[in-house]
């Protein structure tokens, strides 16, 4: 695929939907002698997010778990989208796709 062709591709996104464990995170759930729960975020990623709700492209956070933590995170990061205890995560995609006025290929 040429540069030209994989920015023709890049301008019909419309939105980016991503999980938490291991997307966001590194992965690593770590429980303390409370039981509360903490996750490791990587700033390049709220970097990219940010680069790309510049860019016009809003971005939905779709995780199995339920957390503070991922709560507080898409504050900071201005994602409105977001959807917690969604085990079972295409009807969360399916309303998130609503949103965005687009098929398949364009989230």
């Amino acid at each position: 695929m040429t540069e030209t062709e994989l920015n023709e591709k890049m301008k019909r996104i419309r939105l980016v939907i991503l999980d938490v464990d291991g997307v966001l995170s590194d992965g690593a759930i770590c429980i303390g002698n409370e039981g509360e729960c903490f996750k490791r975020f990587h700033v390049r990623d709220g970097l990219g997010i940010k680069m790309l709700q510049k860019a016009g492209i809003p971005i939905a956070i779709i995780t199995g778990r339920s957390s503070k933590i991922v709560e507080e995170r898409a504050r900071e990061l201005g994602i409105e989208l977001l959807f917690q205890n969604e085990r079972f995560k295409v009807p969360a995609y399916e309303a998130g796709r609503l949103g965005s006025g687009g098929a398949r290929e364009r989230l």
